[in-house]
């Protein structure tokens, strides 16, 4: 059954918003190459500065929270521009 994967955060202190779409535009690509399942992927941002990426996978297995740890440059840029402390992450079953 197709989920969605919501996570949630605030950028580092330091980190622009013009700069961190740069990057996420980079982290979208190296998604579709290297997250099996992904049928979708796309970033909001909130007035309040918080930040949301809702990511569709075909199953469940398949939303692994642990590919922001990826030594991959692309994912490194991206995870440190991504407050730690305020990331949450959930995986949501589609009705």
């Amino acid at each position: 059954m197709a989920v969605l994967e919501v996570e949630t955060f605030t950028l580092t202190p330091g980190v622009d918003s013009v700069a961190f779409r740069a990057l996420d535009e980079q982290m979208q690509e190296w998604c579709y190459v290297n997250r099996p399942g992904i049928a979708r992927r796309t970033t909001g941002r909130n007035d309040d500065g918080s930040y949301v990426v809702i990511t569709l996978f075909g199953e469940a297995s398949q939303a692994d929270a642990a590919y922001y740890k990826s030594s991959d440059s692309v994912v490194s840029e991206w995870s440190v521009a991504v407050n730690e402390s305020s990331r949450t992450h959930a995986v949501y079953s589609l009705l």
